[in-house]
């Protein structure tokens, strides 16, 4: 049964499938939900899961009822949440890209591009869970590593894509399997002499803070945030640490961010597309940080175009007259 439902996301190209008792399989396609085949009963649900779950995470389903782990069939990567609701298990499957696309062919922002033989800062990636983050991210390190000989080390939960190395030296590490939480992995990874460093989220001031030390040690570090503008995003960045850190912090990721992308899926015509915010560092943007005054950002971004910067608004208005 389970390789049929997969069967059928790869055909109708789903991005996402959920699975629970009492229900039918309910693909995303193209950001709508579709329900497909029969009622799925509580015999199906144990059997898939029998079948799918690492030995070493059944014992932490048990304890936690939430794992995360990736899982690959049909040459197809798929990212699996398992949580419980109402006492019964149930399954949220993100399907990975069959190749990693290019920055062109996901219309990533061009600003991006600047960041590729970039040796050092911090790139944030933001957005909504489902707003292409991981593939914008997938993109450009892809194409870094063709335009460059480097070391790319990647921390993830779990591995989404799978890099090939070309002239690159590529190291990918999981959550639970290579390491065990992100901010020592973070501060130990400078010991690995990563070039370009991946934090698949940063999800806890300790990690931020590792981050940005990364970055002012000599890294290029990329992570994604769940917020929805660069403004929120810098905000985010300074409520995470006590009042009494947040001056240094402010000063800190002035100095070490190098953009901000935040992002949307937007339906057009029969597919998505991506509409970003560009929030490039340049003395106007570290300055209005260091001070707080995030509400000015969109200020910089509407008068610094010609560099690449763009807000939202802007964004959409581009995509509505292509």
């Amino acid at each position: 049964m389970f390789d049929e439902i997969l069967k059928e996301s790869i055909q109708r190209n789903a991005s996402d499938i959920h699975l629970t008792i009492g229900q039918p399989v309910f693909l995303r396609v193209n950001g709508e939900l579709i329900f497909w085949g029969e009622i799925l009963t509580a015999t199906d649900i144990e059997k898939i899961l029998a079948e799918i779950v690492p030995p070493r995470l059944s014992e932490e389903l048990n304890q936690r009822l939430s794992i995360d782990f990736s899982y690959k069939k049909f040459s197809r990567r798929f990212r699996i949440n398992v949580y419980y609701q109402r006492k019964f298990p149930a399954l949220a499957i993100r399907l990975i890209a069959e190749k990693i696309p290019s920055l062109e062919e996901i219309g990533a922002p061009k600003a991006l591009k600047k960041f590729l033989t970039a040796t050092q800062g911090l790139i944030l990636v933001t957005g909504k869970t489902g707003s292409g983050k991981s593939t914008t991210l997938a993109a450009f390190l892809n194409e870094l590593c063709k335009v460059r000989r480097c070391h790319l080390l990647t921390l993830e939960d779990p591995i989404e894509f799978e890099y090939v190395a070309q002239d690159s030296f590529i190291s990918q590490r999981e959550l639970g399997q290579d390491f065990l939480n992100f901010a020592d992995a973070v501060r130990v990874a400078l010991r690995e002499m990563p070039d370009v460093l991946l934090i698949g989220e940063i999800r806890d001031a300790e990690t931020m803070h590792a981050a940005l030390e990364a970055s002012a040690a000599g890294v290029l570090v990329l992570a994604t945030l769940h917020t929805k503008s660069a403004a929120e995003t810098a905000m985010r960045v300074e409520t995470m640490f006590p009042l009494v850190q947040r001056d240094a912090i402010r000063d800190l990721f002035a100095d070490e961010f190098s953009a901000i992308i935040s992002q949307q899926l937007i339906k057009i015509g029969g597919g998505r597309k991506c509409a970003a915010e560009v929030l490039l560092a340049n003395p106007a943007a570290r300055s209005l940080i260091r001070q707080g005054k995030y509400v000015q950002l969109p200020t910089v971004m509407m008068s610094n175009q010609a560099a690449g910067m763009q807000t939202m608004e802007m964004a959409l208005k581009k995509l509505e007259t292509k």
